[in-house]
């Protein structure tokens, strides 16, 4: 088996992590108003939105310039997200910890906003908004879903008051927003057509899965359970490239968490190798 092979199953491995280990959602509709209320145990982050997965076998169906195009269209929406939840963090998390996890994921994902969108225009004269002209219709509904339980997230975050409790609940939402990510990010890494994409992801990739295994322990070592007022329920590199540390990540931790969350439940393992299938298929 090539290493490639064993680095992106370790990698979907850790994006299933908040998927594999998260609480079943109690599905029940809202009425205009109202917020779902949900406890959950303190180690226990959101999942991984399914349709993520099932946009990851979308790009793996893709090559080339279609195979570009798609994922730059969705990782700079994606990585702005992210910044306005750091953002968030920094205005009313009080962990220093996480707080600096928050700038970490500022400069990093702007940096990547800023290249990706620049590359986008130099190989293929595109805005993000021009290239939602030139993917297929898969992609973009399941874009549109993935935005969805986004801003569903976002709302919520918005709703949780300042102090250690907003700490938690930034967390909780991070882990599977980088999970997702990680998705997004395993097809360029392998097969983009330019080499400082397949870079740029790997860094991206590895600098995520990295911040998911802090998070975790962080939340692992909480005192107590946290009650989310808050929670949305699923719906069915510090660089990019430019000279990326080793450092930063090592794949040491992320193959045993792997094989911890492979062990945790064959649901999980279903997920993956259906994904795996899509992309062999690809």
């Amino acid at each position: 088996m090539h290493i490639t092979t064993l680095r992106r199953g370790s990698a979907v491995m850790i994006a299933l992590g908040a998927f594999v280990c998260a609480p079943a959602a109690v599905a029940a509709p809202a009425t205009p108003g109202a917020i779902v209320r949900a406890e959950v145990e303190h180690d226990q982050p959101m999942p991984t939105p399914p349709v993520a997965y099932e946009f990851g076998e979308t790009l793996a169906k893709l090559k080339g310039k279609q195979l570009e195009i798609t994922f730059l269209a969705e990782i700079i929406g994606h990585h702005k997200a992210a910044i306005e939840m750091a953002e968030l963090e920094l205005e009313r998390g009080v962990d220093p910890d996480i707080r600096t996890h928050a700038e970490n994921i500022i400069a990093s994902q702007k940096h990547q906003v800023e290249q990706f969108t620049r590359w986008l225009h130099q190989w293929y004269g595109l805005t993000p908004e021009d290239a939602m002209e030139h993917i297929s219709a898969e992609a973009r509904k399941e874009m549109a879903e993935m935005e969805k339980d986004t801003e569903r997230m976002m709302d919520m975050l918005r709703a949780v008051d300042k102090g250690k409790k907003f700490d938690t609940a930034f967390v909780h939402m991070i882990i599977p927003h980088h999970g997702s990510g990680v998705i997004e990010f395993l097809e360029p890494q392998a097969r983009a057509v330019h080499a400082e994409l397949r870079v740029a992801a790997a860094s991206g990739a590895m600098t995520q899965e990295s911040e998911i295994v802090d998070f975790r322990k962080w939340l692992s070592g909480q005192a107590a359970p946290m009650a989310m007022d808050e929670q949305m329920m699923p719906k069915g590199g510090a660089d990019t490239g430019d000279g990326a540390s080793a450092s930063q990540a090592s794949t040491t931790p992320l193959i045993a968490a792997g094989g911890a969350l492979a062990a945790a439940g064959a649901g999980g393992v279903a997920v993956v190798l259906r994904w795996r299938r899509g992309a062999e298929q690809g």
